[in-house]
């Protein structure tokens, strides 16, 4: 057995870390808290409420939408498991074959 070797990261890699993950996340935490503001203008908040939410379900068309979503998401998800399975079989299972590399960084 091989011994595994150190990775430190410094402190320029951990603050290019948590400046991606702000990138990434802040906005949706922001999409978030203004969505429960009172006021219709998404620049001034005026107080919480759960008024929009109450519209959302009650709002046939956008429940349906977001139903056909999930069920695509669902299938879509399926696939994705289904044939990630069974290209990792094909890898590991197989001799190797031409365009192996490629296939595995796919």
């Amino acid at each position: 057995m091989s011994r595994g070797t150190n990775f430190s990261v410094g402190w320029g890699g951990r603050t290019v870390l948590a400046l991606g993950y702000s990138f990434l996340y802040l906005p949706i935490l922001i999409l978030i808290i203004f969505s429960f503001n009172e006021s219709r203008l998404a620049t001034t908040w005026s107080g919480f409420t759960l008024k929009w939410y109450v519209e959302l379900f009650k709002d046939d068309s956008m429940l349906s939408a977001a139903w056909i979503s999930l069920k695509i998401a669902f299938f879509a998800a399926t696939a994705a498991v289904v044939l990630g399975t069974l290209a990792a079989m094909v890898m590991t299972r197989f001799k190797p074959f031409r365009g192996k590399t490629l296939f595995g960084a796919l």
